[in-house]
């Protein structure tokens, strides 16, 4: 099971990315700001970053720019409003997997999560 940090400062966004990452399997963790987010990777490294741009403290641009500079290498799915293409080529530039805009629909967050984390092992059977 791949372990999802989902970073955003709405607590109903968090909520709802969730339930749309656990409904594929994987763990989730969550992180209310970048800097929280930050702590986290640093302590436990996720198997993917959902990471929202517009937050207090630190937002995600901040983040990538953090992460960059630490040399550290992750999945990371940018979910975020702004739809400026110069924010969408920024985010990556700087190491974002996939931008997608919000709201993102459960459908399209879950193939791109499909698309970037391994696949599950199914569990052996025997045969009869």
């Amino acid at each position: 099971m791949s372990r999802v940090l989902i970073t955003d400062d709405s607590l109903l966004q968090r909520k709802t990315l969730s339930a749309i990452v656990a409904d594929v399997g994987h763990e989730v963790d969550t992180a209310c700001n970048g800097q929280e987010a930050l702590e986290k990777i640093q302590a436990n490294p996720p198997d993917c970053l959902l990471l929202d741009m517009l937050m207090p403290i630190m937002d995600g641009v901040q983040v990538l720019e953090t992460l960059e500079s630490r040399g550290v290498k992750l999945p990371i799915i940018v979910l975020t409003a702004d739809v400026q293409d110069w924010l969408k080529d920024r985010c990556l530039q700087l190491g974002a997997t996939i931008f997608l805009n919000k709201p993102v629909k459960q459908d399209q967050l879950q193939q791109a999560l499909r698309n970037i984390l391994p696949a599950q092992q199914p569990s052996e059977a025997s045969c009869t």
